[in-house]
């Protein structure tokens, strides 16, 4: 059973945060957002992707962030439950890190961060978590020695008042997501406590995804018609080679006729036990091919390199 992936302190630049819904318990104590950046890690089986987590709250004396596989909780379920129908993950999964987080200064947006970007080059190293904040699940106080921006240790966190009452909490996890993480849904619950103890908390969901690749496409003329074929991959689930082949999965066949700029979807397909496809349409004057995959919540879409034909 996977335990959850806490998230590691670090100080930096503010970022636009977006992406949950807003949480309130009483009096000024409110969580307004959450983000994950990249919204979409997708893992290769080589590699990993580091995550960046930005909380922005007010009136919280503490913020901490848990990142574990499994869709955001509904009704009386847990995040980490799967439903029906869900395909199996097989493999080995690493023992997961922990830590904690200080405020960031959200005067403005830091210019080098962009949504997709993996780690913001602006972030220092991490640093190493404090006394343990009691009824969190062991994770760390936000009072770090040595770090801009937060009083001594023992002491509360500096707190930035000049720019209204949100502030901007970042997290970086300890260790970034690979291929031996489980693929899907996972969720990153955000908690914020306040001086009297009173608690908010809010949810948002990511997928992590295994990269998959349309290998070995070919387009050639059969008459009237033109018949493309190629192979589906995916990243070996269980870990033993790179990739494998990915069966039982439908692929577009797409054209751009000369001079467009536009594909259209002209045929579908299904893969074979061993990732093969083949499809035979129609051929509407000259063009370019290619096959498309659309992806599912575990694995990525990808599109093959272009054929003219």
């Amino acid at each position: 059973m996977t335990r959850p992936l806490l998230a590691t302190l670090v100080l930096a630049a503010a970022t636009t945060a977006a992406a949950a819904a807003p949480a309130t318990v009483s009096g000024d104590l409110a969580i307004r957002s959450v983000e994950v950046r990249p919204s979409d890690p997708v893992v290769g089986p080589s590699g990993s992707v580091r995550l960046v987590v930005d909380v922005v709250a007010r009136g919280a004396d503490r913020v901490s962030v848990v990142l574990e596989p499994g869709r955001a909780p509904s009704g009386g379920d847990e995040p980490g439950e799967e439903g029906p129908g869900k395909e199996p993950e097989p493999g080995a999964t690493p023992s997961p890190p922990s830590g904690d987080a200080v405020p960031v200064p959200s005067a403005s947006p830091d210019p080098t961060v962009s949504p997709g970007s993996a780690v913001p080059p602006a972030i220092p190293p991490a640093v190493p978590a404090a006394v343990p904040l009691p009824g969190l699940g062991g994770l760390a106080s936000a009072a770090m020695p040595g770090v801009v921006g937060a009083s001594p240790v023992n002491r509360r966190p500096a707190r930035r008042t000049s720019s209204g009452e949100w502030e901007t909490w970042r997290f970086l996890p300890d260790k970034p997501l690979s291929r031996w993480y489980p693929s899907g849904p996972w969720t990153v619950t955000a908690t914020a406590v306040n001086a009297r103890g009173e608690r908010a908390v809010a949810r948002v969901g990511f997928n992590l995804r295994r990269a998959t690749e349309i290998e070995g496409l070919k387009v050639a003329r059969d008459g009237d018609a033109v018949r493309v074929t190629g192979t589906l991959l995916r990243v070996d689930p269980v870990g033993k080679v790179d990739y494998r082949p990915f069966p039982g999965q439908r692929v577009r066949i797409c054209f751009r006729p000369a001079g467009s700029s536009r594909w259209k979807t002209v045929g579908e397909t299904v893969t074979r036990r061993d990732g093969w496809f083949t499809a035979r349409v129609r051929a509407d004057g000259e063009g370019t091919w290619r096959a498309e995959y659309a992806g599912t919540s575990r694995y990525a879409a990808d599109a093959s390199p272009q054929r003219e034909a």
